[in-house]
């Protein structure tokens, strides 16, 4: 992957966390997508996601629902090639994660 990481391939803890389903208090698990956050502002996406969740809580947790991802994801189409490449990336997680969840959650620094 490009722009996101497993945890086993994180290295310290300035990551944005997109965990499957509603964050239990537990951080890291292995099914989650990282995203550091280096990579976070100079991608684009976090101007992509402040836009498209302005209450996006960068040092806490949000949860996106179905209906709203499909939202965002319609919007994807005005930002650049960056955003959309990376966007494009973790959909496929997201994909996966609506299969078994109605919901993700991202979790901030």
């Amino acid at each position: 992957m490009k722009y996101f990481c497993r945890p086993g391939d994180r290295k310290g803890t300035c990551y944005y966390e997109f965990q499957k389903g509603e964050f239990d208090e537990t951080f890291w698990k292995d099914d989650s997508l990282l995203i550091h956050d280096d990579r976070w502002y100079d991608s684009g996406l976090e101007d992509f996601f402040f836009a498209e969740i302005p209450d996006l809580d960068e040092y806490g947790t949000t949860t996106v629902k179905r209906e709203q991802w499909d939202e965002i994801r319609e919007h994807a189409s005005e930002y650049d090639e960056i955003v959309n490449e990376a966007l494009a990336e973790l959909d496929e997680w997201v994909k996966e994660t609506f299969e078994e969840y109605d919901e993700f959650s991202i979790l901030g620094l």
